[in-house]
C-alpha cells in the first residue's frame, strides 16, 4: 500500500496582481508567486496538487504554469510537472492546473482540451498509476460556474461515470456551492443586508416569478447529484451517483472562503470528492483545511485543503 497526498488550492488569479481594470474583465498585473508558495508555508507538500484559477498559466509557452512550478520547487516542494486544464464553455483564462510529482506517480493519460480528439466528457481528466503498478487511478480538476446553479448541475452530472468503483477517482475543485445539510448550507440567505442581488442570483435555486423576491433557497443540486441529498429525517444522505465529500468523511466543515466585510457566512466551497474505492482508502484524520501564512494578509481568498489516501 502507498499513501498519496492530494491537495487543492484556489489561489486568486494564480497570484496575478490587479492593474487597472478588474481581473474579471481585463488583464491583470504581473504574477506574485510568493502568494503561490505562501499557501504551502507549512511544508505539507502533496503528491498531486490542483491550483485553481491558473490565470493565463497556459499562455506564452505555459510560462505561468512552469514559473509557479519553479517557485514551488525553490520553496522546498517537489519538481512538479504542470498539466493545464480548461473550463466548460471557456468562460475564462483562469482554469485549474494539475501539478504532479513524477517521483510519486506515473501519468498514463491526460485529456488536454488542446488535443484534436478532445471530448468534453474527459475534460481535465488525468489517469495515473503508481511506480511498479498497473492499476489506474483517476484525478479530475473542476471549477463550479459562478453564475448559475443550473450550469453547475449540468457540469457536475458529467462526472457520473467517474463514480464507477472499477477505477478509483478523486475530483478536486472550487465548486462554488456546497452539498445540502445543516453542516454545509448557509443560514443567512434571507438575512437583510447580507447579500446583494448578484450575490443572491448565483447562490439561489432559480424559481422565477414572485419567488425572485424570496425567501431564498440555497442551490445545492450540483453536489447533491454527486454525493446525495441530505435527508433531515434520517440524518443521512440518499441518492447521488457514488461520490463522498472528504469534509463529511472527516466531520470537519471548516469554511474555505475568506471572511467577507459585510459578515456574509463563509462556506466550505472547496472540496475533494472520492468515489467508493478511494473513500475506503481514506486515511482517517488526514483531511485538513490549511490556514494562511498570515491571516491578517491572506495570500488568497481561499484556504487550501488536503487529504491522504492509502492505495
Amino acid at each position: 500500500m502507498t499513501e498519496l497526498r492530494f491537495s487543492y488550492v484556489n489561489i486568486e488569479h494564480g497570484g496575478r496582481t490587479e492593474a487597472g481594470y478588474s481581473s474579471y474583465s481585463g488583464d491583470g498585473g504581473p504574477y506574485d508567486f510568493g502568494r503561490v508558495t505562501g499557501m504551502f508555508h507549512d511544508g505539507d507538500w502533496p503528491d498531486i496538487l490542483v491550483i485553481g484559477e491558473g490565470d493565463r498559466y497556459e499562455l506564452n509557452g505555459m510560462e505561468g504554469a512552469y514559473e509557479a512550478a519553479a517557485a514551488l520547487r525553490q520553496a522546498g516542494g517537489p519538481a512538479y510537472v504542470p498539466h493545464p486544464c480548461s473550463l466548460p464553455r471557456e468562460w475564462g483564462m483562469f482554469a485549474p492546473v494539475i501539478y504532479v510529482d513524477p517521483q510519486k506517480v506515473v501519468v498514463r493519460r491526460f485529456y488536454s482540451h488542446r488535443l484534436p480528439d478532445f471530448a468534453s466528457r474527459n475534460r481535465n481528466l488525468l489517469l495515473f498509476t503508481l511506480p511498479g503498478r498497473t492499476d489506474p487511478i483517476r484525478i479530475v480538476a473542476t471549477h463550479g460556474d459562478i453564475y448559475s446553479g443550473d450550469t453547475r448541475l449540468a457540469d457536475a452530472r458529467r462526472f457520473d461515470r467517474l463514480a464507477d468503483p472499477a477505477i478509483p477517482c478523486a475530483i478536486l475543485g472550487d465548486w462554488n456551492t456546497v452539498p445540502s445539510g445543516p453542516h454545509f448550507e448557509p443560514t443567512d440567505m434571507n438575512t437583510p443586508g447580507v447579500h446583494n442581488p448578484r450575490g443572491i442570483n448565483y447562490r439561489v435555486k432559480w424559481e422565477g416569478g414572485a419567488r425572485q423576491a424570496g425567501p431564498y433557497i440555497y442551490d445545492t443540486r450540483a453536489l447533491d447529484a454527486l454525493v446525495g441529498w441530505w435527508n433531515p429525517d434520517k440524518r443521512t444522505r440518499e441518492g447521488g451517483v457514488g461520490f463522498h465529500h472528504t469534509a463529511e468523511l472527516a466531520q470537519d466543515y471548516t469554511p474555505t472562503q475568506i471572511e467577507r466585510p459585510n459578515g456574509r457566512q463563509c462556506l466550505a466551497i472547496d472540496g475533494i470528492l472520492l468515489n467508493d474505492p478511494l473513500r475506503d482508502a481514506y486515511v482517517p484524520g488526514s483531511y485538513r483545511v490549511h490556514d494562511w501564512r498570515d491571516p491578517g494578509d491572506p495570500d488568497s481568498d481561499h484556504k487550501r485543503i488536503s487529504v491522504t489516501v492509502n492505495v
